[in-house]
């Protein structure tokens, strides 16, 4: 390996760990996003707290455009927007009070978080190579929700502490009051949505610590520009290769196995604390430690991930560990015909769920760049990001207009995601079974000095 060789391998590797440390800012924010934020909207912004997940669809539109801009621009400037809009998204939810804005500010701070996250496959394809690249995936993702476990389990705690300062009522009252939020006085009301504000606050300011990793990121433009080709391809070459990106049977495989995931998670994964909340009346604190707990469930069975591809597969890992989830999604829906253990048996079924699901999840992100060539990943990823907003805007319309009219809707979105889940993850098993590579079926088995410095990253 020449000197040049050994200078880009360290170069990449840093890349990889800063692009790591701002993934984990993203998931501290989102896990603040996706608990604080979306019980706060319930009670200012109801129109858009029911409708939450077309907003995650409409994001998820403007990632997919943003992405194709990675040629010309690269990586470093899309992650710099990604922390801008977060940050003054956040800042304008504090300062201003309109339900026109709050559709802004949730659209702007989900296309921050999901520009992020749909930025990461490209990212760790370009970084890595095939050796280690699940591991990269494994590694990335489960630091990340570190930071998504992290804020999920204090945010509920931290609003009922900041409601309490506010009402200047003590901890244990405050969190009992909110067992029953319609039921709260005026004053005590106006207490609890301050405490909301109060956290964030601090979120708006982690969320502009984003910028320091980014900006430390030593990019060049060999890392997202492919070299030129000596002849200028013609449109309808152009055109062939696009096709092809998107009308094959593999690639349709997976996009409606995508669509139907990304269908069945917008109709309950953004209400968990609601559904605690409003339908179980599990108090907030308590409603968030649980939320919180499946998240390292997410940490924690993504760091067995490596090992079960290596035993069954990539393909089976993600499909079939999948379908384990459904009956624990069931389990969680009947919550309250467990009486007394109500409390330890959901929070029991929410890990295992999360667990089961996300496992998967490096997965999910490796086999999408690999079932297409080199040079169309930043056109699949668009496409991936494409379908999984129009699943989304429809999820959405679905919960706000027919489903979440009442409040028992939380409760059926349970079982018609299961169904979802089932097809998807059967379709996928059986369409993609020829890419169930396990990590020990690797080709390329002699290993140069090179890729062995790669595989000790």
């Amino acid at each position: 390996m020449t000197k040049t060789d050994a200078k880009s391998d360290r170069r990449y590797l840093w890349n990889l760990c800063m692009f790591t440390v701002s993934f984990v800012i993203s998931n501290l924010v989102s896990g603040i996003i996706y608990d604080v934020y979306v019980n706060y909207l319930q009670e200012v912004g109801r129109e858009v707290a029911v409708s939450f997940w077309s907003y995650y669809g409409y994001s998820a539109f403007i990632s997919a455009a943003l992405l194709l801009l990675i040629p010309k621009i690269g990586y470093k400037a899309l992650l710099l927007f990604c922390a801008a809009t977060c940050t003054a998204a956040i800042g304008a939810i504090l300062f201003f009070d309109n339900t026109y804005l709050y559709a802004l500010t949730t659209l702007l701070a989900l296309s921050g978080l999901q520009l992020h996250f749909a930025i990461l496959s490209p990212y760790i394809a370009a970084y890595t190579k095939k050796d280690n690249k699940i591991n990269w995936y494994s590694r990335v993702y489960y630091i990340g929700y570190s930071g998504y476990f992290l804020t999920t389990f204090l945010g509920g705690m931290v609003t009922v502490k900041f409601f309490s300062m506010r009402g200047h009522i003590l901890y244990d009252e405050a969190r009992k009051l909110t067992e029953y939020i319609e039921d709260m006085a005026p004053d005590i009301y106006n207490a609890y949505l301050q405490g909301n504000k109060d956290v964030l606050l601090l979120t708006g300011i982690l969320s502009a610590l984003a910028f320091i990793p980014v900006c430390l990121i030593k990019e060049q433009r060999s890392d997202y520009q492919m070299t030129a080709p000596k002849e200028k391809i013609a449109l309808s070459q152009k055109i062939s290769m696009y096709r092809r990106a998107i009308f094959n049977k593999y690639t349709m495989t997976y996009l409606i196995y995508w669509a139907m995931i990304n269908f069945g998670m917008g109709l309950f994964t953004s209400y968990y604390t609601v559904f605690l909340n409003r339908n179980l009346h599990i108090d907030r604190a308590t409603a968030s430690f649980m939320v919180s707990f499946s998240y390292l469930a997410l940490v924690l069975f993504m760091l067995f991930t490596p090992y079960i591809v290596k035993k069954i597969g990539q393909v089976n890992t993600l499909g079939g560990v999948s379908l384990l989830s459904i009956p624990f999604m069931l389990i969680i829906a009947n919550g309250d015909k467990f009486g007394a253990l109500m409390i330890p048996v959901v929070g029991f079924a929410l890990f295992m769920r999360s667990g089961l699901v996300n496992l998967s999840y490096p997965v999910d992100s490796s086999l999408s760049m690999e079932i297409v060539d080199k040079q169309l990943r930043p056109i699949f990823a668009t496409v991936i990001n494409v379908v999984a907003g129009l699943a989304s805007v429809v999820s959405g319309w679905f919960t706000g207009n027919i489903l979440f009219v009442t409040q028992e809707g939380y409760r059926t979105a349970y079982y018609i995601a299961a169904v979802f889940y089932a097809v998807g993850c059967t379709l996928l098993l059986i369409g993609l079974r020829k890419f169930n590579w396990t990590l020990s079926e690797e080709k390329n088995n002699c290993l140069s000095e090179e890729e062995l410095l790669w595989r000790n990253f």
